[in-house]
């Protein structure tokens, strides 16, 4: 659960203007401003999506039940998990159908991140219980403090999604950043609930030799037989963006759906400087409102 002192921090940030507010968060992150007028680095170029990406795709994509749906047509040959059930409302879980649900089952908010429950072996949770967690995540707006547009217009669900499971282990992580059209940057996540690693490989499966956050695995994992297919599938998805993070599993054999990640990390990812520099110049910004293309 968030923490009051970040909730009473977050709300009187999301008061501010878009632009001193992200300056603010990103000089409390950095310890430097955002340059507006020429914006280098992968996260600066981040904040300036936020103020002036008004594409429709950005919700589409940001909305983890319309993102489904979507990425069916772009992707069939996907293995996208199956909703269960979706609540519109609190009361809706009045309603739960316990004996229609399997033993294993995830909850989660489609409009947000950070929103997410685990129900295994038929210990489901109460009603009332729920209705709790429910309540703190319908109430979550995250176009607020982080100036996330893609959310704004979201409609609030909770719902029920299948369960995968990776025979008792966590499932590696491939976040496939898309720029123009082009994955770019790989980064893959292993152990995320017991000891978590973190590589990043560029298109060709180089491993970049870079720590964020966690910390490398070495030997670095050898490039996986289904890589550049995913590869393909995400730069059909990225078709549709100027930049995004297709995140995805490989599950039973076949190449999983997780989720598209319009913001990677809200901009305040601790890359090392140089590389957030590297992966900035590979994005040329190109929105009605500011084009670094003129």
């Amino acid at each position: 659960m968030e923490s009051l002192q970040y909730r009473l921090f977050s709300g009187i940030v999301s008061k501010l203007p878009i632009k001193l507010r992200l300056q603010l968060l990103y000089y409390r992150k950095y310890k430097k401003f955002i340059n507006y007028s020429h914006p280098k680095s992968f996260n600066e170029k981040i904040q300036l999506k936020k103020i002036h990406d008004r594409s429709e795709y950005l919700t589409i994509g940001a909305d983890k039940l319309a993102a489904k749906e979507f990425i069916k047509t772009i992707a069939p040959e996907l293995y996208i998990p199956k909703t269960l059930w979706v609540a519109k409302y609190i009361a809706d879980f009045d309603m739960f159908p316990f004996n229609k649900m399997p033993n294993d089952y995830v909850l989660k908010a489609n409009h947000t991140s950070q929103t997410i429950e685990f129900v295994r072996n038929g210990k489901h949770f109460s009603k009332s219980e729920m209705k709790a967690f429910a309540g703190r995540w319908f109430k979550k707006d995250q176009s607020g403090s982080l100036g996330e547009w893609g959310y704004q217009n979201i409609p609030p669900r909770v719902f029920a999604e299948e369960f995968l499971d990776f025979n008792g282990t966590t499932p590696d992580d491939y976040k496939l950043h898309v720029i123009d059209g082009k994955v770019e940057f790989i980064q893959l996540d292993q152990g995320r609930f017991e000891e978590h690693f973190r590589n990043h490989y560029d298109r060709d499966w180089n491993e970049l030799g870079i720590t964020v956050v966690y910390p490398r695995r070495v030997p670095v994992p050898e490039k996986p037989e289904f890589i550049d297919k995913m590869i393909e599938i995400a730069e059909r998805i990225g078709q549709y963006y100027d930049m995004v993070r297709v995140d995805l599993y490989f599950h039973n054999n076949q190449i999983t759906f997780s989720e598209l990640t319009m913001y990677p990390a809200a901009g305040f990812a601790p890359f090392p400087e140089e590389w957030d520099d590297k992966f900035g110049e590979r994005w040329i910004l190109d929105y009605p409102t500011y084009s670094q293309k003129k």
